[in-house]
C-alpha cells in the first residue's frame, strides 16, 4: 500500500476509452515503476515519521502532494476537479486520512517490509465490505483465502516471538490491520464513484481535502521541521504524484486483472529499501507470512474475463 492512503487506482480510464488487450509491455513496466516509486515514498515517509509526530507527517504529506500536482492541474492540458469531484473526495476524506495516519504510524513501529506485508490484507477487507455494503457476491474461495491470509499475519507474529518485543509490536500490527480496513472502505467508496473523475482531478481533490482535514491535527502537535525534513516531504510529494500518474498510464491501457498482481512487488521493493536505508533484513518468518498473504490474495483474483485475455 504505497502512499498511505495512499494508492489511488484510476476508477476508470482517464480518457474514457475502453480498456483493450494488453498488446505492449509498456503498461506492465509503468505499473512496476509506479509500485517502485511509491515504495520509495514509503521509505521517505518512514524517515520523516522518525522526526515528527504522525499527525504532522500526514498533514505535510498531503500539503506537498498538493504542491506537486498543482502545476500539472494548472497546465491547461488536463481536466480540473469539478464541484462533484470535491464533494465525492470530501465524503471519502475521513477514510483517506485515517488510512494515511495508520499506515504512517505502522511504518514507525515495524520494519518497512513487514509493515507493507500486513497491509496486503486489505483485499480481504474489501471483499467483506463489498459484501456487507454493496451486497456483492463473495467468490467461493474468498473465505478460505481470508483464513490463509490471516494465517500469514499470525506467522509473522510468531516470528517476532509473539509480541515479546513489547507495545510497539502490538501497536504495529493493530495499526497495520486498521489501515487495511480503512483503505478497503475508502476503495469501496472509490468504486461507487467509478468513472466520474480523471486521475489528475481526483489526485488534486484528494490531496486538497485530506490536507484541509488534517490541518487541525497536524497543528496540534506542530514542531518546526528542519530544512532536511522539508526536503523529505518535497520528495514524498513528487514521488506520490509520479506514482499515481504511472498507475494512470498503466490502468488506462491494460486490464486491471493483469496489472493487480504487480502490486505485490511492493514487498520486494520494501525489502530492498528497508535493507538499503534502514538496515532491516526480513526474517524467514516475515517472508513466509508475506508469501501466505500474497498467495491468498491471488486465490480470489480469479481468472481474467475472456474479453481481457
Amino acid at each position: 500500500m504505497a502512499d498511505g492512503g495512499k494508492n489511488i487506482r484510476p476508477a476508470g480510464t482517464p480518457t474514457g476509452r475502453p480498456r483493450t488487450e494488453l498488446t505492449t509491455p509498456m503498461p506492465v513496466f509503468a505499473a512496476i515503476a509506479a509500485v517502485a516509486v511509491l515504495s520509495i515514498m514509503d521509505a521517505v515517509i518512514k524517515e520523516a515519521g522518525a522526526r515528527l509526530d504522525t499527525p504532522q507527517v500526514v498533514m505535510l504529506r498531503y500539503a506537498f502532494g498538493l504542491l506537486a500536482v498543482l502545476p500539472i492541474a494548472l497546465s491547461g492540458r488536463v481536466a480540473l476537479p469539478t464541484r462533484g469531484t470535491f464533494r465525492r473526495a470530501s465524503l471519502r476524506v475521513a477514510f483517506t486520512i485515517s488510512t494515511a495516519f495508520l499506515f504512517f504510524k505502522t511504518l514507525t513501529l515495524l520494519p518497512l517490509a513487514e509493515a507493507v506485508a500486513i497491509t496486503f490484507t486489505a483485499p480481504f477487507f474489501m471483499l467483506l465490505a463489498s459484501r456487507i455494503l454493496l451486497g456483492e457476491a463473495m467468490p467461493p474461495k474468498a473465505l478460505s483465502a481470508i483464513a490463509v491470509g490471516f494465517v500469514g499475519v499470525v506467522v509473522m507474529v510468531i516470528g517476532r516471538g509473539g509480541f515479546d518485543e513489547g507495545l510497539g509490536s502490538w501497536l504495529g500490527y493493530v495499526t497495520g490491520l486498521g489501515c487495511s480496513v480503512t483503505y478497503a472502505l475508502s476503495m469501496i467508496l472509490m468504486r461507487r464513484d467509478a468513472g466520474h473523475d480523471p486521475v489528475v482531478a481526483l489526485v488534486l481533490a484528494q490531496n486538497l481535502t485530506a490536507f484541509l482535514a488534517s490541518v487541525p491535527f497536524g497543528l496540534a502537535v506542530w514542531t518546526t521541521p528542519s530544512a532536511e525534513t522539508v526536503w523529505l516531504f518535497v520528495a514524498a510529494g513528487a514521488l506520490g504524484t509520479a506514482g499515481h500518474l504511472c498507475f494512470a498510464f498503466a490502468y488506462g491501457r491494460a486490464p486491471a486483472s493483469r496489472l493487480a498482481p504487480l502490486e505485490y512487488t511492493a514487498f520486494l521493493w520494501a525489502t530492498v529499501f528497508g535493507a538499503m536505508f534502514f538496515g532491516e533484513v526480513p526474517s524467514a518468518w516475515t517472508l513466509a507470512g508475506a508469501a501466505l498473504i500474497v498467495g491468498a490474495c491471488l486465490m480470489v483474483m480469479g481468472r481474467p474475463a475472456a474479453d481481457e485475455a
